[in-house]
């Protein structure tokens, strides 16, 4: 199977997955220091942060695509 084939099937099954009391709670908190944080932003300065966390969002897709190689890598040697 083609490891592109394999990591998207991977990667599908992870994003069904329930998150788990751990996540969720550090996500919480995450939110609301990030609601804190911008409370007293202006417009020009939302759009800023809003473009920077587009950016923050596609190098954490690329570390899990890196992550989902280097497991499949892995277990193929094993």
């Amino acid at each position: 199977m083609d490891n592109k084939v394999l990591a998207e099937m991977i990667r599908e099954k992870y994003y069904e997955e329930k998150m788990t009391a751990e996540y969720k709670l550090q996500l919480h908190k995450v939110v609301e220091m990030e609601d804190k944080f911008l409370k007293d932003f202006s417009k020009d300065k939302w759009k800023e942060y809003l473009c920077l966390d587009i950016e923050k969002g596609q190098l954490h897709s690329i570390e899990v695509d890196q992550i989902i190689e280097f497991v499949i890598n892995v277990i193929y040697k094993l």
